[in-house]
């Protein structure tokens, strides 16, 4: 008789859901235009910076580090001037980010000198972008002298072998950046769905005066409460699948580990965002309520989750608090199958922290939801 009402209970909550369009759209079809959106937007790389361009030098020397500051399409040559005032009112104005002056002198002292010098002004509000074009540059001058050396070893003792070094990247070796953000994108597209969903869900019963009803119906809350849970949990499920199918087919994400542990800590991960909704809604009163706190909760949690920024480079403080957020620990946990190819052995104790970060959240949950309906 108990599993007859529980399947009856459950077959209903179900209905409802998928009666909520608006819901089954924000789980399904928004999720995935997110991931494709954010998959492609968040890039860590620097191009495309307008380059100023002053030379005074004139020769095929100095054409040639034009080129070079050109070649990779970090710069691009926006301007050319014959005025160093000029190209310094340029970056003031913000019609270029950088300003290359390359001296008269610039040729003659690098052939019978070994050296030269030249210079560069880059235009610092953006502090990430002018960073990372500072370290750009550095690359592109260590590269320049290379080619230098082999051109003219000949024609000059000045010149000197610098230290070369091999790099060899490891489970991203075009170091693409969308390997690293997709998985981060997967696991806030999933905190923020399940939290704001199973809330959204719970707190229905309140916000459209029928809590009473429920009270009413002839099964145990631990009952009402499984039929909370299952079906949202199912339709997010669904929306994992869907994310990690864009992943695989859109932005060629490899799957290096275990398929079955994979589902596994998804699975487990979606249960914890479930068991935060459950709570956050016996603290609401209503839906606008539940959406509040759900997004000022989501936030942090995203953040200091290592979604779009690495954990490690976070100010100590954050990085203890990360290690009490479970979306840490599942990106941990993500990144470690997709990328690596890494098991149990390597994450043993992530795993086990997502465990206990389950069991919690489920029992506190439970516990405010019983109390809720009794």
């Amino acid at each position: 008789m108990l599993n007859s009402r529980l399947l009856a209970l459950l077959i209903k909550e179900t209905t409802e859901l998928l009666r909520n369009r608006q819901l089954v759209i924000f789980l399904t079809i928004a999720p995935i235009i997110s991931m494709v959106i954010f998959g492609y937007v968040l890039n860590s790389n620097v191009t495309h910076l307008r380059l100023g361009i002053l030379d005074q030098n004139q020769v095929a020397l100095s054409r040639q580090l034009v080129d070079a500051f050109t070649a990779n399409e970090v710069f691009i040559a926006s301007r050319y001037t014959n005025e160093q005032q000029d190209l310094t009112q340029q970056i003031e104005r913000g019609q270029v980010d950088a300003g290359l002056i390359i001296p008269s002198t610039f040729s003659r002292d690098l052939l019978q000198t070994g050296k030269s010098e030249v210079a560069v002004i880059i235009d610092g509000i953006n502090a990430y972008s002018s960073g990372i074009a500072k370290g750009y540059i550095a690359q592109i001058a260590t590269q320049f002298n290379l080619n230098l050396v082999e051109q003219y070893q000949p024609l000059s003792t000045g010149l000197k072998i610098p230290i070369q070094s091999e790099i060899t990247f490891r489970y991203n070796p075009g170091t693409l950046d969308s390997w690293f953000f997709v998985p981060g994108v997967i696991g806030a597209i999933v905190t923020l769905s399940a939290i704001l969903a199973a809330a959204v869900e719970a707190v229905r019963e309140k916000d459209q005066g029928t809590l009473e009803q429920l009270l009413m119906t002839p099964v145990a809350s631990t009952a009402i409460l499984i039929s909370k849970i299952v079906p949202i949990s199912g339709l997010l499920t669904i929306t994992l699948l869907m994310c990690f199918a864009v992943a695989f087919l859109v932005f060629q994400l490899p799957l290096r580990g275990n398929l079955f542990l994979l589902l596994i800590f998804s699975i487990l991960y979606i249960q914890i965002g479930v068991a935060i909704g459950l709570a956050i809604s016996t603290f609401s009163e209503n839906k606008l309520q539940t959406i509040l706190i759900g997004i000022f909760l989501n936030i942090p949690i995203i953040l200091l989750g290592g979604a779009v920024t690495a954990v490690n480079s976070m100010p100590l403080l954050f990085r203890w608090i990360a290690k009490i957020n479970p979306l840490y620990h599942y990106l941990v946990i993500l990144r470690g199958i997709l990328l690596k190819g890494t098991g149990l052995e390597v994450w043993w104790l992530h795993a086990i922290a997502m465990i206990l970060f389950a069991i919690a959240t489920l029992l506190v949950s439970a516990n405010r939801y019983r109390r809720q309906l009794s």
